[in-house]
């Protein structure tokens, strides 16, 4: 204790991650549930992954994170008994063992972080009395983190605390909502600035009875002002007059916003960046935090002068727009007609949309046409996250945000729906990604939910053109039902598929698009195990895509051969009565592409694409962190469409880097990153490339890793 210091004041330390979870802790009684959303856990990600990327570089020696900026995430309260108990901070601190839990699974994918991995074990669970114990002991979450822990099926039982089927389900979105960037090669760094550089503050209570005090103080008592309490007094300050009037205008906006569950606070921020920001504009990240000074401090940016602007500022921008921030934020949560891919994009964690949608928001437009841009920008947005999922490409927020920040001014300049149709449509002219991406297509273990998405979005249309109701939401679980399942066509009996040759080919050839179907869950279980042939009698009785498998459906249901002549589909769909060999997987995958260009048919969701330009381009408006295939290829050191070799567990696999750095595999498909095409051809959810694949130089067969190296040790690479 620091000398003169009294014993009885609160103490408080800062701690980073490596550290507080040195510890085991226990929940006292008073905590609530775990109510973290996937939102609020992505949220989380893309604080992370962008404060690590500011600093981490392709090519770094890992002993440089020690130099990276730390990150300041909060304060937890303790107090010591038997164990040390966890009074306040336990939605960050379970979160950030789910995080530490994911991160171990995928080092444990790659031999050369294994050892990484069993450190990580220290972290998350050690042993106490024979039987496995969490860092966060907590009895009724031991099996779910058991599960989350080895990788095993989790069933939620009857009656499961909300705890719980957070703790599952936030668990399993990580697989899908780890951003791309952070897997592969910065896998490492990114752990050890985790551990390292993250930090918190411990305020240690020195009793229960202190700890449940400090907890009330820090949660009930003496609400601070916050950001928006004080843009509302700047702003109402310089209204010169008519105060009452502005403070009932003002209540009425917080009211409108609460009614859908919309944050005012993130209503404000989204709004400031959506209608004031470019890429000129100063200060940008104080939007974030303190808006309130940022507001202050750029006032006349805003148009913000006189006491009439001022009044107007709150009854003609902040009122009006907070009215259609809660539509949307509405639709995010809510099937609202004609504004579904608000709903599909948030389901696909697309919160960045939100900064788009606000983008169009004009006070001079009608209800009618507000809701015609969001449609228009939602589709966009939709259109766009199923064609980076058929290309395996990543859909994170941290990934995309960039481009969305690009397109803010864009569209927020455009007059109309015209304009905004046109300016869109252009977008859609130059995006890098098409369906092709669906030929090869498959189901991986950090893609389920997207395979289910497009499968959801494939089976409703075609439901939908044989003149049944549009059941997507039914299929995506949005209706308050269970989502339907994935179902292999072919059962899991390799003994019954060997003409495909290999035990690894038959389980890639096995979870590739076109041998799949979406099915309801109970129906999925009792036919997994079946052989085709009966499998297929069942199909006839389920949806159309499944039912399409059976002769007798074309001849009892006239509508769907009418479905298929309308669209040009005859010739790629036929029944499969007997058996489902492997060129009927190929003949559904090709399907299956035509029904998702269909679906998101660029002038079928409104949007102008200009005529005699190409929809797709080669090139990737990816960012680059450091050293890049590509100038490897510039510079000389490897030449474009060079060949590449990856050697795992006795299986060599071979590909071609492009002139652009992205990766052609032999089955066709193209990647933006080495990781990601050692990620597709081992399925696994990370795999550092640049290690994984080599390439024929004079000293023979040798991994782009040591490439790299010899080059920056010669100073060939800046």
């Amino acid at each position: 204790m620091v000398e003169g210091r009294d014993p009885k004041l609160v103490d408080g330390r800062g701690a980073s991650v490596s550290q507080l979870f040195s510890v085991r802790y226990g929940l006292d009684y008073y905590q609530r549930e775990y109510t973290w959303s996937r939102r609020n856990m992505q949220e989380l990600l893309d604080d992370l992954a962008r404060r690590f990327l500011e600093h981490w570089k392709s090519g770094h020696e890992r002993s440089k994170v020690r130099y990276y900026e730390p990150y300041f995430l909060g304060p937890i309260v303790t107090y010591q008994g038997d164990i040390t108990y966890l009074v306040d901070g336990q939605q960050r601190f379970t979160s950030l063992l789910l995080l530490l839990t994911h991160l171990r699974k995928l080092m444990l994918e790659d031999d050369d972080l294994e050892e990484d991995a069993r450190e990580l074990d220290k972290l998350i669970w050690s042993r106490q009395f024979g039987k496995r114990s969490f860092t966060l002991d907590v009895s009724e979450r031991a099996v779910c983190m058991d599960a989350l822990l080895l990788g095993k099926e989790f069933s939620l039982p009857n009656g499961t605390s909300p705890s719980v089927r957070n703790l599952w389900e936030r668990g399993c979105d990580l697989a899908e909502d780890f951003p791309d960037i952070l897997r592969g090669e910065p896998l490492p760094y990114f752990t050890d600035w985790l551990l390292s550089r993250v930090c918190l503050v411990d305020i240690q209570a020195h009793d229960r009875d202190h700890g449940w005090e400090i907890f009330e103080t820090m949660n009930d008592r003496g609400a601070r002002l916050t950001p928006l309490d004080l843009l509302k007094s700047f702003l109402l300050s310089r209204a010169g007059q008519n105060h009452a009037d502005m403070n009932a205008s003002w209540r009425a906006m917080l009211t409108c916003l609460a009614k859908d569950g919309a944050s005012p606070s993130d209503f404000v921020k989204t709004l400031l960046q959506a209608r004031y920001v470019d890429p000129t504009t100063p200060g940008v990240e104080q939007i974030d935090g303190a808006f309130h000074e940022w507001v202050r401090e750029h006032s006349e940016l805003l148009g913000l002068r006189r006491p009439d602007q001022y009044r107007a500022f709150i009854t003609d921008i902040l009122v009006p727009c907070a009215k259609r921030y809660a539509l949307i934020q509405r639709a995010s949560t809510e099937l609202v007609p004609g504004l579904e891919s608000v709903r599909y994009n948030a389901d696909n964690g697309l919160t960045a949309q939100f900064l788009l949608l606000t983008a169009v928001m004009n006070p001079g437009d009608d209800d009618d046409t507000f809701r015609q841009k969001a449609r228009l920008v939602a589709d966009y947005l939709d259109l766009v996250l199923a064609r980076r999922m058929a290309n395996s490409a990543a859909i994170q927020n941290v990934e995309l945000m960039p481009e969305i920040t690009r397109l803010v001014p864009l569209v927020r300049d455009a007059a109309g729906i015209d304009e905004l149709s046109a300016v869109l449509g252009r977008e859609v002219a130059e995006l890098g990604y098409d369906f092709s991406g669906l030929n090869t297509f498959g189901l991986r273990g950090d893609n389920r939910k997207q395979v289910r998405y497009l499968l959801a979005r494939m089976t409703a249309f075609a439901e939908e053109g044989t003149q049944n109701p549009n059941r997507t939401a039914e299929y995506l679980g949005l209706a308050g039902s269970s989502p339907h399942e994935i179902e292999h066509i072919w059962e899991n009996h390799y003994e019954r598929h060997k003409e495909v040759g290999s035990e690894e080919r038959f389980r890639q050839q096995r979870d590739r698009l076109g041998a799949l179907l979406l099915l309801p869950k109970s129906d999925n279980a009792s036919y997994r195990d079946d052989v085709y042939e009966r499998k297929v009698e069942y199909y006839q009785r389920q949806n159309v895509l499944a039912a399409s498998l059976h002769p007798a459906v074309y001849t009892r249901h006239p509508r769907l051969q009418r479905f298929f002549d309308l669209h040009g589909l005859a010739k790629q769909v036929r029944p499969y009565p007997d058996t489902f060999p492997p060129s009927a997987i190929g003949e559904r995958q090709q399907l299956y592409r035509r029904l998702c260009e269909l679906i998101w048919e660029p002038t079928g969701l409104g949007l102008s694409v200009p005529q005699g330009v190409a929809e797709a381009r080669p090139a990737s408006r990816r960012a680059h962190y450091g050293i890049s295939p590509a100038q490897l290829i510039a510079s000389g050191l490897l030449k474009a469409d060079s060949t590449l070799r990856a050697t795992n567990k006795g299986n060599t696999y071979k590909a071609v880097l492009l002139g652009d750095g992205r990766v052609r595999l032999e089955n066709g498909a193209s990647y933006e990153s080495l990781s990601t095409a050692g990620q597709i051809v081992l399925n696994r959810g990370s795999c550092n490339g640049w290690k994984l694949w080599q390439v024929e130089t004079e000293h023979g067969w040798e991994s782009l890793f040591n490439l790299r190296r010899r080059a920056l040790e010669r100073g060939l690479l800046e």
